[in-house]
Parts: structure tokens; sequence; C-alpha cells
């Protein structure tokens, strides 16, 4: 606890609740050290007798009516709106109406031991942990909350890159005869052109160029913000031509690719529904999500020998390094790094001694 100046301008520093997992909170005062003194005080006052002194400068802001605001103010536009939808319904079912200024540090690590307690992995809550970090951020900008981020003295976990589940042949095949008439396209564009759901749905027949043979993710649909040009393989070719047999049915499918029963697909929870019955079906297990055949088509590209550019241009990484991932799975990336053996081609033979027989070159070998 102390008053400290920067400028012209004092400051005091405290911590609520006083001691370790408090949430350390600097206060802006004026130009006066003894107001700065006296603020200070104060503050400690209401500290020893119970109250939180940021309710004098603050007025407090029930959770759940910060979450809905987060929700509409800033979420809402986001493509991976329905995840932050789900990661702050988690949030609010354990922190319910507590004040902003409630939530400390140790609640936070309580929160986090709940939720694995419930079966939540650690990337899970490092997910919800991110979110509720974000919805901090939100309330001190918009003068909700002073003081630090109480999240940012919670460490997240460290996570592994982990094994990258995809899909045989076989079971893709099943999954395909499993799925509905209506499913069963958008299965096969997202293992024929690595798509996320988002994107397929998205996609219009001015996106499709069955003529040259490609189709394009729009920038306005894709994670990175940039288009995509996918080249059209013939499983997907008939696909995309039997779908388009529906365009006469007029509204959604005139201009969508993808519709249900004529509408556009606007919600993706429908889809999912479908598929995790599909897959069950087919008697898959539920490490298998939509999200699996996007693995599924870089898979398959890097066993069939294709090469880590092309994929990562394909996929839309905006580094190589999430690409990497897939290189094991190509049997000539691994075995072409043969050419890279041995002393660099060109340079003069070397000695290299060994520990065999005996005298000044003995057991030496000429590269």
């Amino acid at each position: 606890m102390a008053i400290l100046k920067r400028g012209k301008t004092w400051f005091i520093d405290y911590y609520y609740p006083p001691g370790r997992g408090g949430t350390r909170i600097r206060e802006k005062v004026g130009p006066s050290k003894e107001d700065a003194r006296i603020v200070l005080a104060e503050r400690l006052k209401d500290i020893r007798q119970g109250r939180n002194p940021e309710l004098r400068r603050i007025a407090p802001k029930p959770f759940t009516e910060m979450v809905a605001e987060f929700l509409e103010r800033h979420a809402r536009k986001l493509k991976a709106y329905h995840s932050v939808k789900l990661n702050t319904d988690a949030l609010v079912k354990y922190f319910g109406d507590r004040m902003l200024q409630e939530i400390t540090p140790k609640l936070i690590e309580d929160f986090i031991k709940a939720r694995l307690g419930d079966g939540a992995s650690k990337a899970t809550t490092n997910r919800q942990r991110a979110c509720l970090s974000k919805i901090f951020n939100c309330a001190i900008d918009w003068d909700y909350y002073g003081g630090e981020n109480p999240v940012r003295r919670v460490k997240p976990f460290k996570e592994s890159a982990g094994r990258v589940r995809f899909l045989s042949a076989e079971e893709a095949a099943k999954l395909i005869e499993k799925a509905t008439a209506y499913l069963r396209p958008i299965v096969i564009c997202a293992l024929h052109t690595g798509g996320r759901l988002g994107e397929i749905l998205s996609l219009r027949w001015e996106d499709v160029d069955l003529d040259r043979g490609v189709l394009y993710f729009d920038q306005t649909n894709t994670k990175s913000g940039k288009q995509r040009e996918i080249p059209i393989d013939g499983e997907l070719r008939a696909a995309l031509e039997e779908q388009r047999k529906r365009r006469f049915m007029g509204g959604d499918a005139r201009e969508y690719v993808f519709t249900w029963r004529g509408n556009r697909i606007v919600g993706r929870g429908g889809v999912r529904t479908a598929f995790e019955r599909a897959r069950d079906l087919a008697g898959l297990g539920e490490d298998v999500t939509l999200h699996t055949c996007r693995h599924t088509f870089a898979s398959w590209f890097m066993i069939n020998g294709g090469d880590l550019y092309r994929l990562q241009k394909y996929l839309g990484h905006s580094t190589i390094t999430l690409t990497q991932r897939y290189a094991h799975l190509s049997e000539d990336f691994q075995r072409a790094g043969v050419a890279y053996f041995g002393a660099p081609a060109g340079t003069r033979s070397h000695t290299v001694v060994t520990n065999e027989g005996s005298g000044e070159n003995a057991g030496s070998v000429s590269a």
C-alpha cells in the first residue's frame, strides 16, 4: 500500500482483499500529495471494516449484467460467437450475480477447480479463463471495474498439441453413408476442401467455378480474413453438381450452395446435431467432430505426398507452424531429409580419428 507520483499526478496503490489473492488497485487522485494520503486512509478504513473500497468510486456491476453487455457490444460481431456464448454460459453459472469487484483471483482458481471436477478438460478451462479475462478487459475499458485484471494472476494450463484425429477412408465412407440428405454434401465438402463449417455454410454459387474447377472461401467468412482458392476434385464436383440441381427450388437455394428445404442454414447447432447422429450410426467415437473433417483433409493431403506450403494456403493458416502438425504423416517429407545428411557437398576431405588401432592416423576416415 503506497502513494506514488507519475508526472504531476498522485496515485494510491493497495490490494483488496488485502494479502495474497487480492486484486491490486491503482487509483488516480490528483495533483495533491495530501489528498492522496487522505484517500488512501479512507480506502484502508473501508478494508478494515470489511467493505470493498472500489464501491466508493465505481458503481457495482453484477457479473450477469456485464456478460449480457459484453455479448451485445463485443461478442455479437465475432465469427466465433457460438463458442464465446458457451464459455460465458459456464462462467455465469458459477459466478452468477456477484459484483465484478467480488471476483478475485482466488475465486477464479476455485472456478477452474470446479470445472475440472465436473469433467472439463484443461484446454476447455483455458478457453473459459481467456473469455473471463476479455470480459474484465472490457469492464475496465468501459469504466465498470478499477484496478488490474484479476484473471492475469491466474496462470493458464500448458497445452500439448496432442494427437490429430483424422478419418480413415472406410470411416469417412460410413459417415457419408449415414448422413442425412442435406448433411451429406456438407461433409463431402469439408473432407475435400478442409473448410470450416462456417465457411462452408456461407458458400454462394458465385464462389463456385465448376468450369475452372475451383471454389473460393470468401474473405468475409474466413477466420484469417483472407480469400482462399481450393481446387475441386472429382468427388466434390459430383456433390456440387447434384446440389446445383436444387437451384430450381428458388429462394436461398438460388444463392447459397448448401440449404435445408431451400432455406439458408443460419445456425450451426442443427448441423452439429445431425453430424453427431450420423457419427453415432457410423460407429465412430465422440472424438470425431465436424472439425475432424478438416483434419482429415489435411492428413490425407500429406499422406498422398502433398507439400506443406500448398496445404498452408488451402487451410488458410497464417503461419506454417500451424500446418507443421501434419508433416509427420508424409513419408516423402521424412525420407526427403536424407538429402541433407552427411558432410556438406563440395567440401575437401577431412580426417576423423577413431579409438581403433595405433599411430597418429590410425583409424582415420576420409569424407
